[in-house]
């Protein structure tokens, strides 16, 4: 069975045409249209293919023909009853919602959506392109075939769109796909192109869930906008099909930069030393191999903790500009260990990794990684110590959006097993890169220094062996690494080291795996590739072949203003839950009683039987498709948690609000989507794992 439900996705303008407005002022509407007769969200439309638009009502005076296909406007009145069902009323639009009317639009030459939706393509390593169909029964039908029948058929459109982009077979008349993702990473961030969410059907795919969704592909910029049609774009068709694979060789020019991230507190001074010997003996490897001199740059990032003030340091940036390896070596001299002991076993991990990840001052166009290094986990969320205010989870998102690889070498002391399972935990969702399937995590027992030099040594001369190698690495690393050809870095890597134990760990194969996937992204970006554009189609959320992995993820599109409503509401739930464990008051008397709260409407809050219910929520989070522990929290519910679990939910919060003060400081992030806008106004696609 089907469940149906209409989504719009929120989007802006990309390009607006002119205002065309022809009124008098008088007859100007004060403000847009809602989504809903009681929310204060305007509602929106994107105009279809060959739209016009008219000076007046009845559609009798043509201002514009032809508008740019998915343009967007505020709605000033939007026809009612049958006018609106059947898609002939008119719809008067403007180009802003402070009263800049530009004309009207028939309803059949528009969509509307309501809410803000989108979607962007997950990394491509390990699944197939996302097909893009014209009928959503078509694809509905597919998704409930038996899979041998369906992934025949599915191997079938996609051997039809290589044959045909190989001008070795013409595409069928009745070819259902009407676009496909492209074979290489996109690079959205260059080229933005959004995908709102129009409609979306909810189904079973083998027993899990999976959705249906009907989308619009829309490009950030006027140029060149033509629909990404495969069956009638046939430069299109030809971008479409390219593997990363056929750009290979320009990954010769990549530059990777380094940065190891380590634990200095007084137990960890044996590894550091053997972190020294190994950046030693990669500077002989690529002293080697002049091809390396200017491609690899080093960092390191020292982290203690904020326990005493005697440990001197939270966190320490020893490279503020990223170095050769022969400077590095002599910076790695003045990476010590403290001489006082820590208070507690825990340490700031997470402000290490944090400052590393956004405080680095990285290469332009570099493949990016970082190498943990620690004995303890990072303070959790809740503790007084924990001065970055994340925790795993949230911080492997931010590593996601700024193209961060991440290794971690975790020693683990033989006493601290309590700890160790933590920290073990928190290392691994670190390292668990875009495009793998395997956390790049070593175990490595405290009481064995060559096992650390071991795991150190593999990680830090198969990273040298790939960029020496990367052409041919990238090549074969899907499948079988290369063979140590004759270079000192490749023989190094390949050669095992002598009477050296076995680490629990990934294989050098895993790793090369991992940089392949970085340097898929990393290609994308180089050759500007752009996801499909200008169309309508239904897509599914799975890979067709294999429905356990996800092709597409959801986002939601705010503007600054709403990111500050979110962080409010959750900063007010942060505040009653706290002074709820005080004073012991119900939790939804604490909330009515926090600040910002005190303005709104008491009487909804005390009568609801949820925070979705209390009128605390902005109008855009509500009726999104996604299960929140927010929406659902009571006095119920808050009181059958223990003081673990209040604390857990609660430090969630305050982690997604250190989350949004970031993104909301990060420029790179905000998209000017209309020509005018002021720079409140600028959008971002925000993760819907950084949602609470």
């Amino acid at each position: 069975m089907f469940k149906r439900s209409f989504l719009g996705a929120t989007i802006a303008a990309l390009v607006f045409c002119g205002s065309f407005s022809t009124l008098n002022a008088s007859e100007i509407p004060e403000s847009p249209v809602s989504i809903e007769k009681n929310s204060k969200v305007p509602l929106r439309v994107l105009t279809r293919p060959g739209a016009v638009m008219y000076s007046d009502a009845e559609g009798k005076n043509v201002l514009k023909s032809n508008l740019p296909t998915f343009s967007s406007y505020f709605v000033y009145k939007r026809p009612v009853g049958e006018m609106l069902v059947s898609g002939n009323g008119m719809y008067q639009v403007g180009v802003d919602d402070q009263g800049t009317v530009s004309g009207w639009i028939k309803g059949s030459d528009l969509f509307e959506w309501k809410q803000t939706l989108c979607l962007s393509f997950t990394h491509p390593d390990g699944r197939e392109p996302v097909l893009m169909f014209e009928d959503e029964d078509y694809l509905a039908a597919l998704v409930n075939m038996a899979a041998d029948k369906r992934n025949a058929a599915v191997d079938g459109y996609y051997t039809s769109i290589d044959q045909s982009a190989a001008k070795k077979k013409p595409l069928p008349a009745d070819f259902p796909i009407l676009s496909m993702e492209p074979k290489m990473s996109v690079d959205n961030s260059s080229n933005f192109t959004l995908m709102p969410i129009l409609d979306f059907r909810t189904v079973e795919f083998e027993g899990r869930e999976a959705r249906l969704l009907d989308i619009v592909a829309v490009s950030s910029t006027e140029k060149d906008r033509k629909s990404s049609d495969l069956r009638t774009n046939t430069e299109y068709l030809q971008t479409a099909v390219e593997a990363s694979e056929s750009k290979a060789d320009k990954l010769a020019n990549a530059k990777f930069d380094v940065v190891w991230v380590i634990d200095t507190t007084l137990s960890m001074g044996p590894y550091i030393r053997k972190v020294k010997e190994s950046m030693i003996k990669i500077s002989k490897d690529i002293a080697a191999q002049k091809d390396l001199d200017g491609r690899i740059a080093f960092g390191v990032w020292g982290y203690r903790d904020a326990t005493t003030k005697d440990l001197e340091y939270i966190t320490r940036n020893y490279t503020p500009q990223l170095q050769g390896i022969g400077d590095f070596v002599n910076t790695m001299d003045s990476v010590k260990e403290t001489t006082v002991d820590s208070v507690v076993f825990d340490e700031d991990v997470f402000s290490g990794v944090s400052d590393a990840i956004a405080k680095t001052q990285w290469r332009d166009n570099s493949i990016r990684i970082v190498i943990l290094v620690g004995d303890a986990p990072g303070h959790e969320l809740g503790s007084e110590w924990n001065v970055s205010g994340y925790e795993q989870s949230t911080l492997r998102t931010i590593a996601n959006e700024s193209n961060v690889e991440m290794f971690a070498l975790h020693i683990n002391p033989p006493k601290t097993k309590k700890y160790n399972k933590i920290a073990a935990k928190q290392f691994k969702t670190l390292s668990l890169n875009p495009g793998t399937d395997e956390s790049l995590y070593w175990a490595v027992p405290s009481t064995d220094i060559a096992a650390f030099e071991n795991a150190s040594n593999l990680l830090s001369n198969a990273i040298v062996k790939y960029a020496s190698t990367i052409v041919s690495s990238f090549k074969t690393s899907g499948d079988d690494v290369p063979a140590a050809a004759g270079t000192a870095g490749e023989q190094a890597a390949a050669k095992p080291a002598e009477n050296k134990p076995d680490v629990q760990g990934p294989t050098e194969e895993t790793i090369m795996k991992s940089l392949h996937a970085a340097s898929v992204t990393w290609l994308g970006n180089e050759a500007n590739v752009t996801a499909p554009r200008d169309i309508e189609a239904w897509v599914v959320d799975k890979d067709l072949k294999e429905s356990t992995k996800q092709s597409m993820e959801v986002r939601l599109l705010l503007s600054k203003s709403q990111l500050d409503d979110i962080s409010t509401l959750l900063k007010d739930v942060l505040a009653a839950g706290e002074t709820n464990q005080v004073s012991g008051e119900d939790f939804f008397t604490s909330l009515q009683a926090a600040s910002a709260v005190a303005a709104r409407d008491p009487d909804k809050l005390a009568k609801a039987g949820n925070i979705a219910e209390s009128g605390l929520i902005p109008d855009f989070l509500n009726n999104l498709p996604y299960k929140s522990r927010l929406m659902e929290m009571n006095n119920e519910v808050w009181e059958s948690w223990g003081p673990d679990e209040q604390n857990a939910f609660l430090s969630n919060l305050e982690s997604k609000i250190n989350s949004y003060a970031a993104i909301h400081d990060d420029t790179s992030q905000w998209i000017k989507l209309n020509p005018d806008d002021d720079a409140d106004d600028y959008v971002a696609a925000i993760p819907l794992d950084l949602m609470p």
